[in-house]
């Protein structure tokens, strides 16, 4: 065997596992991720409301039992807006008006632009750390 052809061999096993492990990349990126996330369903009507928003978690840790949500407005200081605790189920959602807690929605004053968070975390039991914290932060349009 020529050093050419044995070299052609190696190249091509080298091509090969390179491919290979490409291709189990791609295999890791469609798994699911490993952060929690958070979409709110914030429309006009919540504005001023007492009815809270539907919140949907995706990917929530394991051991998630319930979520622990408040609202508060962000300014030179934090103000607490209400909040509530609603069950893990397995559907990830937080359905409209489950924020029973003293919840006030968001109320801006007219032409001026508030900043509101939402701050949602996945616990496994009452009064332990949470097993994930996140802020969903948004500012309410002016129609």
């Amino acid at each position: 065997m020529s050093a050419c052809n044995h070299y052609m061999k190696l190249i091509f096993s080298l091509l090969a596992i390179m491919c290979l492990v490409a291709c189990a990349g791609q295999e890791t990126e469609t798994q699911q991720p490993e952060d929690m996330i958070i979409s709110v369903d914030f429309l006009e009507r919540h504005l001023c409301s007492r009815v809270s928003p539907e919140i949907t978690v995706a990917y929530a840790p394991k051991g998630t039992k319930f979520y622990d949500v408040r609202l508060v407005e962000q300014g030179e200081t934090e103000r607490f807006m209400g909040g509530g605790s609603w069950p893990e189920d397995g559907s990830g959602l937080i359905p409209e008006g489950a924020l029973t807690r003293h919840y006030q929605g968001p109320c801006p004053p007219k032409n001026k632009r508030t900043e509101y968070a939402f701050i949602i975390a996945a616990m496994e039991k009452e009064n332990s750390q949470p097993l994930a914290v996140r802020l969903y932060k948004f500012v309410p349009e002016d129609d």
